[in-house]
């Protein structure tokens, strides 16, 4: 707490005023060219059916001026309606989701494919496929994440 005095004024030492630390802090705005990743992810179909091949596909974008280091994809969580822990049939092998440089304005594409199996079909709702993406830039890490989602309310294929 800090006493509010006033050169010119009467001295009235009643009055506390609560203040900041005396030293200053620097702005508090964005790092010029601090760097920006975007990922967008999706699937190839709005819902799915016991057999269908769902592709999951990751477009990580670097949308700034700097260049990004250590770019890595990260699958997060792949999920049924039941929370049952689900594996892509098919997904880039652990090394290409690791790019070592990602230039300004140069954007990546990573897929992932899953057939859906009846036990999903049985619990209903929708597979949720959640993706993070992990930068560096200027020495500061930088994330996004994204997830995908396929209802699996379709009419089922006898």
């Amino acid at each position: 707490m800090t006493r509010a005095l006033h050169k010119k004024g009467p001295r009235r030492q009643s009055v506390v005023v609560q203040g900041l630390p005396h030293y200053r802090s620097g702005l508090l705005t964005r790092k010029r060219n601090a760097g920006h990743i975007a990922l967008v992810y999706g699937a190839d179909r709005p819902w799915a059916i016991p057999g269908d091949t769902v592709i999951f596909t990751a477009w990580i974008t670097n949308d700034s001026a700097s260049y990004l280091r250590d770019v890595t994809l990260i699958p997060r969580s792949f999920t049924n309606e039941g929370m049952e822990a689900l594996h892509y049939t098919a997904e880039p092998v652990p090394g290409d989701l690791e790019i070592s440089l990602l230039a300004p304005g140069q954007s990546v594409m990573r897929s992932f494919s899953y057939v859906v199996a009846d036990s999903d079909y049985l619990h209903g709702g929708s597979l949720v496929s959640a993706m993070r993406v992990r930068a560096t830039c200027r020495g500061r890490v930088i994330l996004d994440e994204h997830d995908a989602m396929v209802s699996l309310s379709g009419m089922r294929r006898d």
